[in-house]
């Protein structure tokens, strides 16, 4: 998924209609969370990385023209700060966050998100999030039981694929509203719209960006 800027009004417009499209089919509840900042914004792999540059890299340089101690201990602080100055800066330092912590905050945050925003609470067990970060590259599905039963993983992995595709070539707008639309026709085999089915939550997608937050 390639970086793109925060969506437009326009854009969140368009995701709530897909929504509403969506939902006409099935009686499930969809809503989509649009994730702008990091995932994960501690500091700690960039003074770790910073660290270890400044413990291993003066060593070759030691071998050939050795040092005292308190001269080593200088060199070593002084790599320490140009390391971490360097890494510290945030287009490289996302890059040092694992995929797997990157994925974990994922998987916590749309919990979280499912449960802030009532999705456990559907009459029908039904709520599907689909959570996007656009700056981890990260899609996240969660469904709630009986949406869950009645497609599984290979269904919300084939959603995921549904909005990557578009936003890798920066139409990640594009890639959202096709990704609800497919959970849409995928949900209404097992869970068809039913007669005086009312919209239990909001459309508007929840948007989280560089202050933790979010909307309905």
């Amino acid at each position: 998924m390639a970086h793109v800027p925060p969506l437009t009004p326009d854009e969140h417009r368009r995701i709530a209609d897909a929504v509403a499209a969506a939902e006409a089919k099935t009686s499930a509840e969809i809503r989509v969370a649009l994730v702008e900042a990091p995932l994960v914004t501690h500091a700690y792999h960039p003074v770790l990385w910073a660290a270890l540059g400044a413990l291993v890299l003066p060593w070759p340089a030691i071998a050939v023209f050795p040092i005292e101690p308190l001269r080593l201990l200088a060199v070593q602080a002084a790599a320490f700060v140009l390391f971490w100055g360097g890494l510290a800066l945030p287009p490289v330092s996302r890059r040092l966050v694992p995929m797997r912590e990157r994925r974990a905050a994922a998987r916590a945050m749309v919990r979280q998100l499912f449960v802030g925003h009532g999705m456990h609470g559907t009459e029908g067990r039904s709520g599907l999030l689909i959570l996007v970060a656009s700056r981890d590259r990260i899609v996240e599905i969660l469904a709630d039981a009986n949406a869950d039963a009645a497609l599984g993983a290979a269904a919300w992995a084939e959603v995921c694929r549904t909005v990557t595709a578009p936003a890798a070539e920066g139409r990640l707008a594009d890639g959202i509203v096709a990704a609800v639309a497919r959970a849409g026709d995928l949900l209404s085999g097992p869970l068809p719209a039913r007669s005086g089915d009312r919209n239990e939550l909001p459309n508007a997608p929840i948007t989280l960006g560089g202050e933790a937050g979010g909307g309905d």
